[in-house]
Formats: structure tokens, sequence, C-alpha cells
């Protein structure tokens, strides 16, 4: 680097620096003195030093332990609230729901998603969300009109299963390709062969864009390093990504809007047009760009949460074989062999449904949900959280409460069943969905996939790990999910 090339880059470096202690200093000053109690931290940083050997997830546990359920801590100019406990959480989500429904503003949601879609925190996001959650229940969202789609998609599935002959496989990548094709079908109006290469290519840009978006996080913290020379961050990328998968969007409205039928709309977009055509032009609600981001919004979020919620299952019935032959026995019971277990007989297996609501439990795929924001200083148990904070829901506090589920660290099935061998009730504490009204809008259809696809599954193969003397890792990695370890395991049919 030569010297004029070096001052330039110092000037840049110096220039930020002093933004960012600026843009500190002001926000520090503007805070009231009763906000929830925590570490102070340093300039500039707060306390993302003590991200360098833990995740998020374990330091909130250690601040909880020392500031309570409801504490709060600096990660560069910005404030951030946890919010612990059952009690506390649906005092602020439910209770107080208007003050907390808000979300964080930020260059991904301001810049490359225009404020718009169902996770914005601007004020249509509740039209939004409410015309796509009665435009999906159209189509069969939480309703049995939707078993034969997803039935298709599990036959697909289960035949390249069986194809691996027992050998140890990786699921991950045809399970993530399996779920996406089931949002395919309700967005699209059609599912793709597992080799077709826009299908393929689509699913990949969603998977890398998921991965990205918490590597890009420290733009979001920090804007103005989206401004340094190359693209130490990875925004430059996840923008890429972004504005090519709206392109696909994009080209699939204008698709459907060239062969539309009113009277017999064929899927989400085709609703979605129907509606545009009866509201004036320029209505915000029904412009294609909302619509596209919507779909944005759904798609990863339909995807990855239950094919990750499907891999954690299968590595405990590796771990549990006990449970899994008793799973396999209720199967067989009511279902038998003959045919795929049907969404009717979903009532009569509860063993299933405690053992899905314990994976949902120590799977914890959002341990920290989806970060909320203060659109205005809110008071909570006296307490005043600033107007620009960020707001954390710990589901993680839930899941792990020794005072809710006794032996917290083991994996028990049995404790959501009561004497008379039904489900007892405390699987309505396991807040796996979230609360409130930013709850997981695709709950009743990833209750459905996974019912159907883990049924199936137990029905047709046992699971055995790759190696008998050395059984898969059960940590998780925390990044926007609680994702498993890579792990292969044996999927050997059942005669």
């Amino acid at each position: 680097m030569d010297v004029c090339s070096l001052f330039n880059f110092t000037l840049v470096t110096v220039v930020i620096v002093v933004v960012l202690l600026i843009l500190l200093v002001s926000r520090s000053l503007q805070w009231p003195v009763n906000v929830p109690p925590g570490p102070t931290g340093y300039p500039i940083i707060g306390c993302l030093h003590q991200l360098r050997n833990k995740n998020i997830l374990e330091l909130c546990r250690e601040l909880r332990q020392r500031y309570g359920d409801v504490y709060s801590f600096r990660i560069g100019p910005n404030l951030t609230v946890v919010i612990s406990g059952v009690e506390a959480l649906k005092e602020a989500f439910i209770k107080q729901a208007d003050d907390f429904s808000d979300r964080t503003d930020g260059y991904i949601q301001d810049v490359l998603f225009q404020k718009k879609g169902v996770s914005t925190s601007e004020e249509h996001w509740k039209h939004t969300r409410s015309f796509a959650l009665s435009t999906l229940r159209s189509f069969g969202f939480g309703k049995r009109s939707l078993e034969s789609r997803i039935q298709e998609e599990i036959t697909a599935y289960l035949e390249i299963l069986e194809k691996q002959n027992g050998e140890p496989y990786n699921m991950k990548e045809l399970t993530v390709v399996a779920v996406s094709n089931i949002i395919c079908n309700i967005m699209f109006g059609n599912r793709f062969e597992y080799t077709d290469e826009k299908f393929k290519r689509l699913t990949s840009l969603f998977a890398e864009g998921f991965r990205l978006s918490s590597v890009a996080g420290a733009v979001q913290i920090f804007p103005v390093l989206r401004f340094l020379p190359g693209d130490l961050f990875s925004m430059k990328r996840l923008t890429e990504i972004i504005f090519d998968i709206k392109d696909f969007v994009a080209d699939q409205i204008q698709e459907h809007r060239n062969t539309l039928e009113e009277e017999n709309p064929r899927d989400f977009i085709d609703a979605f047009l129907v509606q545009q055509r009866k509201h004036e032009a320029g209505d915000p609600l029904f412009d294609d760009m909302n619509i596209t981001i919507t779909i944005v919004n759904i798609f990863p979020a339909g995807t990855d949460t239950t094919a990750t919620m499907i891999r954690w299952a299968i590595l405990y019935l590796i771990h549990n074989k006990s449970i899994q032959d008793k799973l396999r026995q209720e199967i067989m019971k009511v279902v038998g062999t003959s045919r795929l277990p049907s969404l009717a007989n979903k009532p009569d297996m509860p063993y299933y449904g405690a053992f899905i609501t314990e994976v949902f439990r120590v799977g914890n795929i959002s341990p920290l949900s989806v970060p909320h924001g203060a659109r205005k200083d809110i008071h909570f148990r006296g307490m005043v959280i600033p107007k620009g904070s960020t707001i954390i829901p710990n589901l993680d506090s839930v899941m792990s409460d020794p005072e809710l589920f006794e032996d917290p660290d083991k994996f028990l099935p049995e404790r959501f069943l009561g004497p008379d061998g039904k489900l007892n009730g405390k699987e309505r504490n396991v807040m796996a969905f979230s609360l409130g009204r930013r709850v997981c809008m695709g709950e009743s259809l990833a209750r459905m996939e996974l019912f159907l696809f883990m049924t199936s599954l137990i029905q047709r193969f046992e699971f055995l790990p790759e190696s008998q003397d050395k059984l898969p890792s059960l940590d998780g990695i925390v990044d926007f999910l609680r994702n498993p370890k890579d792990f292969s395991c044996r999927v050997v049919k059942l005669q």
C-alpha cells in the first residue's frame, strides 16, 4: 500500500470512529435514568467483546442470572433489552402488545426491503399480515385440504431416502428442498422436480442469504461499515442475493398476471393479483413490491424452521432408540403400514404429540425469537425502554426453566403426558413459535408438515447412527436459528 492509499484508508477509519463516538454519546444522553439494568460495556463496541468466546445465547443466560428477567446491554450504539421468563414475556408481548409489536429499523429492512412485507416496523405490516394469513388459509394453510400436497412431497422424499440403501447419508439438503417445494406449491402454484435448475438455484440463494444475514448483522449495528472497501461483512453479497430473489419472484408475478383467471385463483400470487385489480393504483398494500417482499419474508421462515426441526427430531430418535420404538408402535397401532399417516390420525397419537413438543423445547431453534423494536419510550415494570431500543423475547429462558420442566437438560417426552396417557397441558408453556401479535405465521403449516413428515419417516425407516460407536453431536450452532451440527445417519428401510 503506497503512502497516499495508506493516508486515505487511515482517514476513512478515523472518520468512521469519530462518527460512531458522536452517535454513541448522543444516543446515550437521550436514554432515561431508569433503563433496565445491565453491564456498562466499552465505548463504541458496548458488550460486543463478550461475544468473542461465547454466543449471544450464553451471554443472555449469564446476564439473566445477574440482572433478572428484564435487563439491557449495548451492542455498538444501540441498546438491547432482553425480556425473560413466562410471566414477563406474556406481560410484554400479550398484555402490552401495542407497545411491543414493532420491529427494529435497519439497512436490510429500510433499504433492501423498502419497509415492505410482513417483517417491517411500518404500520401497514398489520394489514399485509392479515391479508397474507387469510389468503394462505384459503389455500389450505392449517387445513386438511393441503394434506394431499404435503403427502405428494413426502412420497418423493421417501423414495430418495430409500435409494440410499441404508448407507450413511446427510439428509439436510434433501429435507430443505422438500419443505421448500411445499411453500412453492402454495405461493407459485406448482412444485418443482428436485433436479430443476431454477428451483435448485432459488433454494441455494435462500440458504446463502439466511446464512449471510447473521454475518451482515454488523452493518445493521454500524450502518457506516457498508462504505468500507471490499465486502468484509458480506453485505454486498447479501444485497446481490436479495435482488436475485426479488427478480425471481417478480418474474413469477408477471407470469401469473399474463395467465390470471380472476374467478379461479390458483395460488397466493393469483389471490394477490385479484385483490390488486380491486384496489386503487398506488395502494401500498397491493403494490408488486409489497407482495414480493412478503413472499421473500415467508419463504425462508416456512422452510428453514421446519427443515431444522425435522433434523433435530431425527437426532433425538438416533439418541433414544426406545423412544423411536415407542413412536413406531403407536404409528403401527393407529395407522399400520398400508398407507401414509393422515392428519385424521393425529388425535389418536398422543405420544407423538409429547415427542414433538419435547423436540420443540430441547431443539429450541429460535431461542431469542426475532428482535422487536421500540418505536417510542415504553414503560414496563417500573423501568423505561428507550425509543429506538432493540427488544429480544428470550424464549430460551422458558424452554430451559427448571421450575416449568424438571431436569430440563434431559429429553423426556413423558413430561407432557398425564396419567391417562394424553397431553397434560404443559405443552402450552413451550413457546416454539414465539408469542403475541408477531407469533410465527407458519405455525399451523409447520405442525402439519412435522406430523406428516415425521410419522411417515418413522413408519418406513429406522434411524441409526453412522457409526455404532459414535453418536452424532447434540450441540447446537446458534446463528439466525439454532441448528444442529451437520451429521449423517443410516436410514434403514423396515421390512
